[in-house]
C-alpha cells in the first residue's frame, strides 16, 4: 500500500516509494506537542521526504514528484498545512572541515545493531561511541564493548578523539533506516565533535543525530 496525490487529496494506490520511505521517516517525527509540526512527516515540493523531533532528522531524496508542501500524520493520512517545517537541508549540511568522517557498509552497520540492542535494553539512557580505523567501541556505565575487525579509512581532518555520546536508540533508528531504505551499500560518517550534529549521508539520504552532552 503507498500513498499518492489526486486532485490535492491523498489516496491509497499501492505502489511507488512513498509508502517505505514514510515507514522509515516515522522514527524520526517528534511524540511531544509543543511542536504540533514535528509530529508529521514533511512531504517537500522537492521531492523529499523530511522527518524531526529536534534531536535527530532524516532526508530522503528522490521519494515523489508532487509539487506541493504537505504535512502528513503517518498514523492517520491526515494532513496539516500553515505551519512552518523546519528547513532540514540546511541544518544537516558538513561542516568544513568536520573532525573526521569515514566511510560505513551496510555490514558494518548490522554488525553495532544487536550490541546497541542490548544497550537500549538496558535502558541506558546515553551510551559513548568511538570509532577508530579498526573497531567501535560501546561504553556505558559497567559495560564496555570493543567490536573488531572493521578496516575503516578514516580521514582525520582535526587531531583529537573520535568519541561521542549519544541517546542509544537515536543511533539505532538512524542505522537501521541506512540499512533498511538506501540501495546504496555504502554511508559517508561525519563527525563533527562532541556538540555538533552527527550527520550520515549518500544519494539517496541524509541522517543527523544530536551527540549528548556529557558533564
Amino acid at each position: 500500500m503507498a500513498i499518492a496525490l489526486k486532485n490535492n487529496e491523498l489516496e491509497l494506490v499501492g505502489r511507488e516509494r512513498l509508502t517505505p520511505a514514510i515507514d522509515v521517516a516515522k522514527k524520526f517525527v517528534s511524540t511531544s506537542q509543543a511542536r504540533p509540526a514535528l509530529t508529521y512527516v514533511a512531504i517537500r515540493k522537492n521531492g523529499e521526504i523530511h522527518a524531526t523531533d529536534s534531536h535527530r532528522a532524516i532526508i530522503l531524496k528522490n521519494i515523489h514528484s508532487y509539487k506541493e508542501e504537505l504535512l502528513l500524520n503517518h498514523k492517520t493520512l491526515d494532513l496539516m498545512k500553515g505551519y512552518n517545517y523546519p528547513e532540514l537541508g540546511g541544518l544537516l549540511k558538513v561542516g568544513e572541515p568536520p573532525q573526521s568522517s569515514f566511510q560505513l557498509s551496510k555490514e558494518n552497520a548490522m554488525q553495532l545493531l544487536p550490541a546497541i540492542k542490548f544497550i537500549k535494553a538496558n535502558k541506558f539512557s546515553t551510551m559513548k561511541f568511538t570509532f577508530t580505523n579498526e573497531s567501535i567501541e560501546l561504553s556505558v556505565p559497567g559495560i564496555h564493548l570493543k567490536l573488531d575487525g572493521f578496516e575503516f579509512d578514516i580521514n582525520q581532518h582535526k587531531d583529537t578523539d573520535n568519541t561521542l555520546s549519544f541517546t542509544p536508540s537515536y543511533l539505532l533508528d538512524a542505522f537501521e533506516a541506512f540499512i533498511k531504505f538506501s540501495s546504496d551499500e555504502n554511508i559517508t560518517v561525519y563527525n563533527q565533535g562532541a556538540l555538533r550534529i552527527f550527520i550520515l549521508e549518500n544519494e539517496e539520504m541524509t541522517i543527523g543525530v544530536l551527540p549528548r552532552r556529557v558533564f
